[in-house]
């Protein structure tokens, strides 16, 4: 029989979503693969950034992932992400509600990436929003650690501004 889903566990969810969507930010801010793997993504994703750069959405394993985000994070001499406004979406906690595996976002993100080498200005401003569906990883949660990671990853590009040439080296997602 499935658990029943109390408030605490919902505060506690809310929290733990909020803590990984953040997560995601500062670890490719900080380009920490480790920390993306560790703390970021469910063992397999899907990542559609389609809506950036063309292609289609992407399929992989998060160690896949974060591996081709090397190069792409390296190339860049800084960057930072803020994720703002995030709703969060859980059923909420009245009798009978079961205890969800799973969970979307919606948030609004800005992105400010610095490459000196571009042509042109060094930076490229850029916002939009995450759609987010996270799961919750129960190998986790019997660790006592947060059971919450993005499963899938979709990035909508609202404006940009500045240099497309700083972008360059995010040519190979999707394709």
């Amino acid at each position: 029989m499935a658990a029943q889903y109390d408030i605490l566990t919902y505060l506690l969810d809310k929290q733990n979503i909020h803590d990984t969507v953040a997560r995601l930010t500062l670890n490719l801010d900080l380009k920490s693969s480790e920390g993306l793997i560790k703390d970021v993504y469910a063992p397999d994703v899907v990542i559609d950034y389609t809506s950036m750069f063309g292609g289609k959405p992407m399929e992989t394993t998060s160690e896949a992932w974060v591996k081709s985000l090397e190069p792409m994070m390296d190339g860049l001499d800084s960057t930072q992400h803020v994720v703002t406004n995030e709703v969060i979406e859980l059923p909420q906690p009245i009798n009978g509600v079961v205890r969800p595996d799973k969970a979307k976002v919606v948030a609004q993100v800005n992105g400010h990436m610095l490459r000196r080498a571009a042509r042109g200005k060094p930076l490229m401003h850029n916002g939009g929003r995450y759609h987010l569906e996270l799961v919750r990883l129960l190998e986790l949660e019997k660790k006592g650690e947060n059971p919450w990671r993005i499963k899938v990853q979709a990035t909508v590009l609202g404006w940009e501004d500045g240099s497309s040439d700083v972008m360059a080296v995010f040519s190979g997602i999707g394709h």
